[in-house]
C-alpha cells in the first residue's frame, strides 16, 4: 500500500474519503465542511455502530462512513478494527484509493497521533502472505492511502508509521514461511541483509562455535537435526560503548518436540515457534527504516530446529549451560528454555541495561491467558510497567505473572543443578523461573511468553490467519521509553 501526503482536498482525484463516527454522536461543523468540499451530503440515520459502513456519493467525490462503536467505549482497538473494516470494504468494492483527513482523525481524540495508528492499521489490514501461491490473486486492500494534512512534520510521521508496519509485516512473513524455507540460515540471511542495508553490526555463529562457547543447553536442542543451527547477534551501533538494550528472540524454526514427540494435530503450526526471533528481526527492520535510535540495541537470536534423530538428546540426559549450571533434560519438548538459557547467560558480556526475551515458550501460558494476551515476568516494577504501558498503547497486551522463589524448589534435580520441567500445573511460571537462573546478576530482565498472541486463526480487524507480528511494536515503544529516560533525543 502506497502512502502519500497531500496538503489539500482539491488535489485529490478518484479517492474515497474515509470518515469515522462514534455511535450516538453527530457530525461536527468541521466534518460537515469536509463533506461539502467533496460535494457529499451525509445520509441521515448512520448510527456509528461498530462494523457498520455506508457509502455516500456526491458531485465531486464519494465517502465511506465507518462506525466506531459506542462513544464511551470507542478506543484504539475499536479504531484499528474500523480501519480494517474500511480496507476490506474498499477492496470488496474495488476502490483502489482511500483518503483521510488528519484533522478529522485528531478530533476523535483517541491517541496522540491517530494518523500514524491509522496508517499502521491500514497496512496490516491489507497484509497478505502469497509468497508460495502460483496465482496470488488481487490485493485485499486499496493500492494507496492518501493523508490530507498541512502539518510540516507529516511526511516524517508517515515514514515512521510505515517503518513500524514494515517491521511487523516482516515478522509475519517469517512466521508464515514454511520451515523447509525459513531455516536458521534463512533467518541469518535476513539479518545479514539488514546489516548490509542499514549498517548494523552482525555475527553469525554455527554449531561448532556454539559448542565451543560452552552452550551445552543450546547444543542439546540442535543435535538431532541435519539443518545447521545459527546464533545471530545484531548490533545497531557496532563498536559503541553505550550499555545496550538487549532483546533475545527464541528461534526454533520447527518444533517436533524432539524425542518427546508432539501430537500430529496442528504440528504444522510449529513453523511459528520462531516468532520471538521474528519479532526481534522485525524490530531491527523498523529501526533501520526509521533511521536508527538514540539507544544502542542488540538482538540475540538462537535459531535451530528441534527434531528427533540418531544424535538427538534423550530424556534424562544432563548438559552444562554456558554459565556452568547443569541441567537434567526430562522433556525434550521443553527446548525453548534451553536455547534461551545459554543466550541469556551470553548476554552478560554485553553488560546490558535491560534484558528482554520473547518466546512462544509454553502451551500452559496459552491455556492460562488465551490467544489475545501474553504473559510478562519481570524482575523490576519499572520494566514491567514500561512494557505493559507501551504494549497497551499499540494493542499488544500483557498480564503480569510471579517469579516467587518458592517456584524454584520443584525445578531442583536429584542428579544436576536444575531440571528443565517441573509440574504440569503452573508450567509457564516454572519455565520463567528456570530462565531466571541464567540472567546476569543485577540486570533488569523481563520474559515475555507470547505463545498465545503470536499466531491467530482469525480473519478480522488488522489480522489475517497466521503470524501476527506480535512484539515488534512493544519493543519499538520500549526503545522510545528508554530514549526519553536517558534524556536523549527521541527518535
Amino acid at each position: 500500500m502506497k502512502i502519500q501526503v497531500f496538503p489539500d482536498h482539491g488535489e485529490l482525484k478518484d479517492a474515497l474519503l474515509l470518515m469515522f463516527l462514534p455511535e450516538g454522536e453527530t457530525w461536527g461543523k468541521a466534518d460537515l465542511q469536509l463533506f461539502r468540499r467533496w460535494g457529499v451530503r451525509p445520509e441521515q440515520g448512520f448510527t456509528g455502530k461498530a462494523g457498520r459502513t455506508r457509502f455516500c456519493s456526491g458531485t465531486r467525490g464519494a465517502c465511506l462512513l465507518v462506525g466506531l462503536g459506542r462513544n464511551g467505549d470507542a478506543d484504539l482497538e475499536g479504531f484499528r478494527a474500523a480501519v480494517g473494516t474500511a480496507v476490506r470494504v474498499a477492496a470488496s468494492q474495488e476502490m483502489h484509493c482511500l483518503a483521510v483527513d488528519a484533522s478529522h482523525l485528531a478530533r476523535l481524540e483517541l491517541a496522540e497521533d491517530l494518523t500514524a495508528e491509522g496508517i499502521i492499521a491500514a497496512i496490516l489490514a491489507g497484509y497478505r502472505f502469497v509468497a508460495f501461491k502460483s496465482e496470488p490473486g488481487e490485493d485485499d486492500g486499496p493500492a494507496s492511502l492518501l493523508i490530507i494534512s498541512r502539518d510540516q512534520d507529516m511526511e516524517a510521521r508517515v515514514a515512521r508509521a510505515v517503518a513500524v508496519a514494515e517491521g511487523v509485516c516482516l515478522a509475519r512473513d517469517l512466521v508464515n514461511t514454511p520451515a523447509n524455507v525459513a531455516t536458521p540460515e534463512h533467518l541469518a540471511g535476513k539479518a545479514r541483509d539488514m546489516a548490509a542495508e542499514f549498517g548494523f553490526g552482525i555475527q553469525v555463529f554455527g554449531p561448532e562455535e556454539i559448542v565451543a562457547m560452552g552452550m551445552g543447553a543450546f547444543a542439546a536442542v540442535f543435535r538431532g537435526s541435519d539443518t545447521p543451527a545459527r546464533f545471530i547477534v545484531l548490533d545497531s551501533s557496532p563498536g559503541g560503548t553505550q550499555k545496550p538494550l538487549v532483546f533475545v528472540g527464541k528461534g526454533v524454526t520447527f518444533d517436533t518436540g524432539g524425542i518427546s514427540l508432539k501430537p500430529s494435530a496442528k504440528m504444522h503450526e510449529m513453523k511459528g515457534d520462531m516468532a520471538g526471533a521474528a519479532a526481534v528481526l522485525g524490530l531491527f527492520r523498523t529501526l533501520g527504516l526509521a533511521g536508527g535510535s538514540a539507544r544502542r540495541v542488540v538482538g540475540l537470536l538462537p535459531c535451530t530446529e528441534n527434531v528427533p534423530g540418531s544424535r538427538a538428546t534423550k530424556p534424562g540426559d544432563v548438559v552444562t549451560a554456558m554459565n556452568g549450571k547443569t541441567v537434567e533434560i526430562l522433556n525434550t519438548d521443553a527446548e525453548g528454555r534451553l536455547i534461551l538459557a545459554d543466550v541469556l547467560a551470553y548476554s552478560s558480556r554485553l553488560e546490558p541495561e535491560i534484558l528482554v526475551d520473547l518466546a512462544t515458550l509454553t502451551g500452559a501460558c496459552l491455556v492460562a491467558l488465551g490467544t489475545k494476551v501474553a504473559a510478562i515476568f519481570a524482575t523490576t516494577a519499572d520494566l514491567d510497567r514500561r512494557i505493559r504501558e507501551g504494549g497497551s498503547r499499540v494493542g499488544e497486551r500483557y498480564w503480569p505473572m510471579p517469579l516467587w522463589k518458592e517456584y524454584g524448589i520443584p525445578l531442583k534435580s536429584e542428579v544436576a543443578d536444575l531440571k528443565n520441567i517441573a509440574t504440569r500445573e503452573g508450567g509457564a511460571i516454572f519455565a520463567a523461573v528456570f530462565l531466571k537462573n541464567f540472567v546476569p546478576e543485577g540486570v533488569d530482565w523481563a520474559h515475555l511468553d507470547i505463545a498465545g498472541p503470536a499466531w491467530t486463526d482469525e480473519n478480522a480487524s488488522i489480522f489475517r490467519p497466521g503470524g501476527t507480528g506480535f512484539g515488534v511494536r512493544t519493543l519499538w515503544e520500549l526503545l522510545g521509553a528508554y530514549a526519553e529516560r536517558g534524556g536523549e533525543e527521541e527518535f
